[in-house]
This record gives C-alpha cells, sequence and structure tokens, in this order.
C-alpha cells in the first residue's frame, strides 16, 4: 500500500499536470526517485558477511575475495565502506555492483559489514510505487516533486507540457540532489560542512614555517 506521504505527492502534482495519467506519472515517478538515490548515495544499509582467510590471491583467485550482498530491499549502487568486527575500515572494492571484493584476506575468519548505498527496483507496491524508506519524501518531498514535474513537463504535445516550466523544475530538483548529497556526506550534523580551520590558525601556520 502507497504511504500517505507518496499519496499527497502525487495527489499534488495531479494538480499541476491536467489530463496526466496515473501509469505515466508512476514510470516518472520511479525514475525520478532512482536518479534521487543514484546521485545522492543518501539510503544505505550495513550489510554483513562472513570473511574467510585464504591463501591465494586477489589477482589470480578473485573469487576467493569476493563476496555476494544481499540487500533487504532496493538495489546496491555502490559501496561506501567495509569494516570489520572491530570496526576498523578494510580496503575493498565493488567493481560489480552487489559484490564485494577484499584487497586482503583476514588472518582468521571474521564477520564484516559492507555499508552500501542503495536505490530503487522492481518490484514495486501493488499501486505501482517503488518502495524506499518513508523518511525520503517526508525531508525531501518538495524536491522530489520538483523532479517530477519537471520530467513531466518537458513531455511533448501533452496537456501540461511546458518546457519553462520543465526547466525551472528540474533546476530545483538538481539542487535538491546536491543539498542531499552534501547533507548525506556530513552525515546530517548541523552545519557540518561549513567547518574549517580558524584563520588565526592558518596564519599561525605559514607565519612560523610549518
Amino acid at each position: 500500500m502507497a504511504s500517505a506521504d507518496v499519496n499527497r505527492l502525487i495527489d499534488n502534482a495531479r494538480i499541476k499536470l491536467p489530463g496526466a495519467l496515473d501509469n505515466v506519472m508512476k514510470l516518472e515517478f520511479f525514475a525520478v526517485m532512482n536518479d534521487f538515490f543514484q546521485q545522492t548515495s543518501c539510503w544505505t544499509e550495513g550489510i554483513t558477511f562472513i570473511a574467510n582467510p585464504v591463501s591465494t590471491s586477489p589477482i589470480t583467485n578473485p573469487d576467493d575475495f569476493s563476496y555476494d550482498l544481499t540487500p533487504d530491499s532496493g538495489s546496491i549502487v555502490r559501496l561506501m565502506y567495509v569494516i570489520n568486527s572491530q570496526g576498523a575500515a578494510q580496503a575493498a572494492t565493488m567493481d560489480t555492483p552487489g559484490t564485494v571484493k577484499l584487497r586482503y584476506s583476514p588472518n582468521v575468519t571474521d564477520t564484516y559489514t559492507a555499508n552500501v548505498a542503495k536505490t530503487v527496483t522492481d518490484p514495486v507496491t501493488r499501486e505501482g510505487y517503488p518502495e524506499f524508506p518513508a523518511w525520503v519524501l517526508n525531508k525531501y518531498g518538495n524536491e522530489i516533486l520538483d523532479g517530477l514535474l519537471g520530467r513531466m513537463m518537458g513531455q511533448i504535445a501533452k496537456p501540461y507540457s511546458s518546457p519553462q516550466m520543465a526547466l525551472y523544475h528540474t533546476k530545483s530538483f538538481r539542487a535538491g540532489v546536491q543539498r542531499a548529497y552534501v547533507e548525506t556526506l556530513h552525515g546530517n550534523v548541523y552545519r557540518g560542512q561549513s567547518w574549517t580551520f580558524p584563520q588565526t590558525f592558518a596564519r599561525r601556520r605559514r607565519y612560523n614555517g610549518f
């Protein structure tokens, strides 16, 4: 069942898109959410796996260092980081989304956690909407509505077609995506992005030559 936030967003879109078909809006809404999550990496999940010690090389035997990950929902986009059971960061890559490859073998069998960024995927809800965390629309609903309106108004020869308004809403959506990306990067910490070394500290370093 679609959430109240999804229904509210679609109802708001209907007001501005006279004659728009629900199936078309659902397709474009899926595309907007996929774009949003792909660009922001704000939807993450920590997936645990058992890492085993091996005596081979990741170059000659990459499968020995590779582990397939299965998210609870959504589709894996990229790897954010990997830690061991002690919380220490581990060198790893994800050439194929969903498969993490360690650079080094652990000395003993250990439980590792891969933090991954995700996006929407099939299956969708019974109403045809993608599933994703409820907090996303609560926080970025206006920006996502802009994304939907931008894609819909950019369609050709429709009652709601408007190249000018499509450009306006798309720019607003892109600005929201950038904001979400920065907030995610700084862990949603208030004013986290604006912290710098005090200027007196910088001048003192230059003066002392260190």
